[in-house]
């Protein structure tokens, strides 16, 4: 068998002990019709899956740091009582599609840890931060209810294996911050998040490489009038590994997104980055964007980027666009003249392409993890 076909096989059989009150036959199911993804499929074209196939077999917890909570509740799923386990039941899931993105079926059965945030209404907005959790293979459920509002912030964590889900009710708002550092790990993200009526959700996240480390990012416009804006900047050296796939499905009419992402790549590095903007029929006075820009340091460094639309509504706006080039000779022959030492002007150069990436939302942070000075 191959190393999809063992680990599915593995996986469906698996003994679940960890909140064995959720049911896991909806994912078993989707494991057995849809398996999981083989290399050189066209979502994996890039990153051989069985690398993490074979990463995922050595998890295990580890100690991990308590997260932190203000204006928001927060539920492990393993000590749920009655009202958390009925909120979890009727949220999750409603984010993530198990056909598309088959490794959340995995995450589900072998969950080793879960954490509810549920966001009531409040005066002030909610903020939740959480870095190492330990758990290793990890699902996060954010509820936010209608017109409440919260910051969630990820920051230095390398977990194997980590779904968040954000489901956003009518006139919520959510602010989403990721930060990834270098890591020699083999991983696997998923944030996926569905929005609705009038709903407004802000994603920014800044990673640096690992030896493989994958990024999928669903957001589902789900009602009418919501707003999606994702920035993403990435920098990346050695022979780390970086691939991004971002979608965001227009479901209804008049709907807003906007994604932005600015990469550098230098030595030996790759970075993949593929975003797509779907409209469905009836999604009419749709809003979108996409741009992405990478810079190549050296000829040894690889970028793959490709851009999508499908659409499928007449009266729409929507645009796209990827460029890859390096530093500006002009640019960096112009500081060199003006005094500007080679390693400093370049560094400038960098730091201005990035800083278009940088959301307000992440600042001091971002520029930090991203070495912009």
């Amino acid at each position: 068998m191959t190393p999809a076909e063992t680990l599915a096989e593995r996986t469906h059989a698996q003994r679940v002990e960890y909140a064995p009150w959720l049911d896991r036959g909806t994912s078993r199911r989707a494991l057995a019709e849809h398996g999981l993804p083989e290399p050189r499929c066209e979502a994996w074209r890039y990153s051989n899956p069985n690398r993490w196939y074979k990463a995922q077999q050595r998890v295990a917890p580890s100690a991990g740091d308590m997260p932190k909570a203000v204006g928001a509740r927060l539920v492990d799923f393993g000590a749920a009582d009655d009202d958390a386990r009925a909120l979890i039941r009727e949220h999750l899931h409603t984010a993530t599609d198990r056909a598309k993105h088959p490794l959340a079926t995995v995450n589900d059965i072998a969950m080793q840890l879960g954490l509810l945030v549920h966001v009531p209404v409040s005066d002030t907005p909610a903020e939740i931060e959480f870095g190492e959790l330990g758990g290793g293979i990890e699902r996060i459920l954010v509820v936010v209810e209608p017109n409440a509002s919260a910051t969630v912030v990820e920051r230095a964590a390398t977990p194997m294996h980590r779904v968040v889900e954000c489901v956003l009710g009518e006139g919520a708002r959510v602010d989403h911050v990721r930060l990834q550092p270098p890591s020699e790990s083999v991983e696997y993200h998923l944030v996926a998040a569905r929005l609705g009526t009038a709903s407004r959700y802000r994603l920014a996240q800044y990673s640096q490489g690992a030896t493989l480390r994958r990024n999928d990012l669903h957001v589902a416009v789900a009602g009418r009038g919501a707003e999606v804006e994702v920035h993403c900047g990435y920098r990346l050296a050695a022979s780390t590994h970086l691939d991004t796939q971002v979608g965001v499905e227009h479901e209804e009419t008049d709907g807003i997104s906007r994604q932005t992402a600015r990469g550098v790549v230098g030595e030996r590095a790759r970075a993949v980055l593929n975003g797509r903007i779907h409209v469905a029929p009836g999604a009419q006075r749709t809003d979108a964007a996409l741009t992405t820009k990478s810079l190549l340091l050296a000829s040894t460094a690889q970028v793959n980027a490709k851009p999508e639309l499908t659409i499928y509504a007449d009266d729409v706006r929507c645009a796209h666009g990827a460029t890859v080039g390096e530093l500006d000779a002009d640019a960096l022959f112009y500081l060199r003249s003006r005094g500007v030492a080679e390693s400093a002007a370049r560094e400038l150069l960098i730091g201005g392409f990035l800083a278009e990436a940088v959301s307000d939302l992440a600042g001091d942070h971002a520029r930090t993890l991203l070495a912009i000075a």
